[in-house]
């Protein structure tokens, strides 16, 4: 029977979200939608660039999404095309396609940003599916298990047989939703007040080798 491996982007592939926080996105946002909205709207890792829009939209904002999405595009590009990968991703990516699992990557990032980072993959061509939660509007964002369990149904896996990477606790629980076995990445958990370590994941790694040694220890069959 077929077994499959999902990775989150942000906060795994790389630590793009520390990233996000250096370049000053928080004052992207106050500059763009005033201070008093600001105030109003809590960022969450995890979150979609539409979904921080949507709750903007919701505390009284009445401006356009494109605008705003172009305003992330000239930060995006210097992150997502040039950023390190997470230390191991290869390693660990080539040890789960030869132990005979389907890998992909489920991501609330826009479909081109998570093409930049992925690009830069050793086995990017051998990943099995590619979802952006962003351009699938009618898939819920996490938490909600859609993202996952399309994933899931794409691939023609059983949910149970399937394990799944995840930083933030939106991702977590969206993968628990959807009848995954959830691993918790914490290496990129920096403490700051946008991050809160995850709960309910079925297991924590610090490493790409962690998770390794973890994946190995999972019986699937």
């Amino acid at each position: 029977m077929k077994k499959a491996f999902l990775f989150d982007m942000d906060g795994v592939l790389a630590d793009t979200e520390t990233e996000w926080d250096r370049l000053g996105y928080d004052d992207l946002l106050k500059n763009h939608f005033g201070p008093e909205l600001y105030a109003k709207v809590t960022i969450k890792g995890g979150t979609s660039i539409k979904g921080i829009f949507d709750q903007f939209v919701e505390a009284g904002w009445a401006g356009d999404y494109e605008t705003f999405y172009r305003l992330n595009v000239s930060i995006a590009t210097k992150i997502y095309g040039q950023i390190q990968l997470t230390l191991g991703i290869d390693t660990l990516i080539h040890s789960l396609l030869k132990s005979g699992f389907v890998v992909g990557v489920v991501s609330s990032s826009p479909l081109e940003w998570i093409e930049m980072l992925i690009s830069r993959l050793a086995d990017r061509d051998r990943l099995a599916i590619v979802v952006s939660v962003n351009n699938h509007p009618t898939l819920k964002p996490k938490p909600a298990p859609d993202p996952y369990l399309y994933a899931i149904r794409e691939l023609g896996v059983e949910p149970s047989r399937t394990l799944v990477l995840e930083d933030s606790q939106p991702g977590v629980s969206s993968a628990r939703s959807a009848g995954a076995q959830v691993i918790c990445f914490t290496q990129f958990n920096h403490g700051y007040d946008w991050q809160s370590k995850p709960t309910n994941a079925h297991y924590y790694a610090a490493s790409m080798e962690e998770v390794e040694q973890i994946v190995a220890k999972i019986n699937l069959e």
